[in-house]
């Protein structure tokens, strides 16, 4: 394409609009990749469009600690197994290393691991006497009368 040729008469051509779009789908994919390759989970849709919590709406703020504090536990049950496959993994690497230099960082990433593993049952264990602690609280409290209606 000459450069004294106008830019409309190139999009009028299948190649042009071809171009175009390509170039169009690029530009909007580009955030996305952006953030894929940064690490950045995916963004949650907005608070409308989440279906709503399981839980009733009439909790206590005691028992919505409880849930927070079993969530997390959860949350922390699902990482630890996470590790432990993955370390699994590593170890079968270890036993299958060809060279000295793969075997030392297998090694290295083994230890790295354990270390992981540890402190991760550590903290599993810390969220869930706190978890014990607030849902024992709850259950302690009597649930609060339902208010009387006036006539």
């Amino acid at each position: 394409m000459k450069s004294s040729a106008r830019p409309a008469a190139f999009a009028a051509t299948p190649q042009g609009r071809l171009a175009l779009a390509c170039a169009a789908a690029f530009a909007c994919a580009l955030p996305e990749v952006a953030a894929f390759a940064q690490g950045v989970p995916p963004t949650s849709p907005p608070a409308a469009a989440r279906p709503a919590p399981a839980t009733p709406g009439n909790l206590t703020p005691e028992e919505k600690r409880c849930n927070a504090g079993l969530r997390r536990v959860d949350r922390h049950q699902q990482k630890l197994a996470e590790t432990k496959r993955i370390r699994e993994a590593s170890r079968k690497a270890v036993e299958n290393c060809g060279s000295p230099r793969a075997c030392e960082q297998a090694s290295h990433r083994e230890r790295t691991l354990d270390t992981r593993e540890r402190n991760e049952e550590r903290q599993l264990a810390r969220l869930d006497t706190e978890a014990r602690k607030l849902c024992a609280a709850s259950a302690s409290k009597p649930a609060p009368a339902p208010a009387a209606t006036q006539r």
